[in-house]
Order: C-alpha cells, then structure tokens, then sequence
C-alpha cells in the first residue's frame, strides 16, 4: 500500500511538473509585442514604409530612410520586446543622427514584434531569417553600397549571426550582445532550479519550435570577416559585460574592437548616455569601411 501511495505520489508530481514546464514554455516562446511609439516623421525626417519577406515567408515591416548622397547604409536591430522605434534605446534620435550624417537607415519590427508578422519567439533560430532578409532587401536597395548591421542586446547576437553567414555585411556594430542565447535566457530566468529550465528549455523546441543553441555569438565572431564594435555598459546587470569582453576574446578579427562605457549601468543604454560620444564611435567604423574622402574623390 505505502509504496503504491509513493508511486501515486511521484506520478503525480512528475505530470504536475510537466504541465507547469509547459506552460512555462509557451510563455518563454511567446512574443511579447509593443506598438511602434513615434515614426522618424516626428524629427522632420522623410521615410519610406517597407515590406518585405523572410526566407520562410513570414511578412517584415520598416522604414527605410534615405540620406541624399549616401556613402553606406545601416540596418537597426532592435532588442526582445522592443522595436523599431524603441524609446529604451533611443532607435528614432540614432535614426535621425545616421541620416543627417549622411547614412541611410534601414530599421525594421523583427518577427513577432511591432507590426511585423508571427507570434512566437524562437530564441533566435529564426530570427536570424530576419536579419539575412533585412541584409538582402538593402543590398537590392543600394547596390554595392556597405551595409552595415547595427544591433541591441538580442539585435546585437543576430547581426553578429547574421554577419557570420552573410558576406554583404560590410561591419557590425553590437551593443549589449550576450554570449549565448542560453546564457541570456538562464539569467533572465534565474529563479527557476536547472532541472525545471532544462525541462522548459527542451519543450520550447520540441513543442513550439524555439532552440535555446540556434543563437550563439560567441562561436559566430570567429566566422565574421567584417570588423565588429563591441559596446557595453560596465553596469549593465541584464547582460554582465563579461559578455562583450569574451566575444572580444573570441574573435579572430584584429579590427575587432570593444567599447567599455565605465561606471554607467542599465542596458543597452549608451546612445541615450552619451549620444556625441556614441556616435563619434560608430562613425569611426563607418569611416573604416566607407572612407569620405573615397566619396569626395567619386564626387569630384
């Protein structure tokens, strides 16, 4: 009887642990969308409205922003639970601060974000998709213009992917990427014990087609021919700037460099910090893939 009562017990316990690791699952895997707050036309600039498809196709919104004259273009990856025009980390002002500089823009919803289409997330295995198709709809946009992919957080891990497999991407500027997307995961989800998240981490493949190993930039840098700029709070506490000084160690690149921002905290907050200082940076790797004065000698 007592060891009838024991089985009845764990059984219990075992379907009430897989109930709750699923429903913990479809949480993880479900996007968490935000309306798109503001359009560039509310700092006087003029943009097209885009769409455009994945490989898989599944339908992308954004803008495109044309800057008369232009030497290159940069696409913005926004971070998780974000998007295009992200207040957090000031993506409309960075937009307008391109453009002015004579860069054209290209800044999109990814998947399950904003007013793109999709419901899930999938911890970057298809989110990937997303960054390529961003890439090829400006290289058919802007010819043999360099293209550079711009990220945050999550958009910082994808445009270190995308660049890894995609040889268009003329340079990476990565603010706030993490390691490993099962890393960023663990540490977002740090109350939950290893065994539970395991279990989590297994169904979201198995049942909703997310890989918590698709996304992985610290294996990635290796493969990036273009030069990559690391950027990172020192106090950031979402994702620990250990993070970007590995992905530093990682790289084979020389011109890969990496920005440490001392004593700030928050995350992926360093252009709303100090956006001259900001820019100066990212206009450093511009110049080192699309030299003015190539540009000044096409034009005379």
């Amino acid at each position: 009887m007592v060891m009838w009562l024991t089985v009845v017990v764990l059984a219990t316990a075992a379907i009430g642990t897989t109930f709750l690791a699923f429903y913990l699952a479809d949480g993880m895997t479900r996007s968490k969308r935000h309306r798109v707050q503001g359009t560039p036309a509310d700092l006087g600039l003029r943009y097209e409205e885009v769409q455009f498809l994945t490989a898989d196709r599944l339908t992308l919104r954004g803008w495109f922003l044309e800057s008369p004259g232009a030497r290159a273009t940069v696409i913005l990856v926004h971070d998780l639970e974000a998007t295009r025009a992200d207040p957090a980390h000031g993506l409309l002002n960075l937009t307008r601060d391109y453009v002015r500089r004579g860069i054209s823009v290209f800044t999109f919803d990814l998947r399950g974000h904003g007013e793109s289409a999709g419901r899930r997330d999938s911890f970057g295995l298809n989110e990937r998709l997303d960054v390529l198709a961003a890439v090829a709809f400006v290289r058919r946009r802007s010819g043999a213009q360099p293209v550079l992919v711009h990220g945050f957080g999550f958009g910082g891990a994808l445009a270190i992917a995308a660049a890894a497999r995609n040889t268009d991407v003329t340079a990476v500027i990565a603010d706030s990427a993490f390691l490993t997307m099962r890393e960023y995961l663990r540490t977002r989800w740090n109350h939950l014990p290893a065994p539970l998240f395991a279990l989590v981490t297994r169904l979201a493949h198995r049942v909703f087609g997310a890989d918590v190993n698709a996304l992985q930039p610290v294996k990635a840098i290796a493969q990036v021919t273009a030069p990559v700029l690391l950027i990172h709070n020192e106090g950031d506490e979402r994702v620990p700037v250990a993070h970007a000084l590995n992905l530093a160690a990682a790289s084979l690149d020389g011109r890969d460099q990496v920005w440490v921002l001392p004593d700030r905290r928050g995350h992926a907050t360093a252009y709303l910090d100090q956006p001259d200082a900001y820019m100066r940076r990212v206009l450093e790797v511009v110049e080192q893939v699309a030299p003015s004065r190539v540009l000044a000698t096409q034009a005379g």
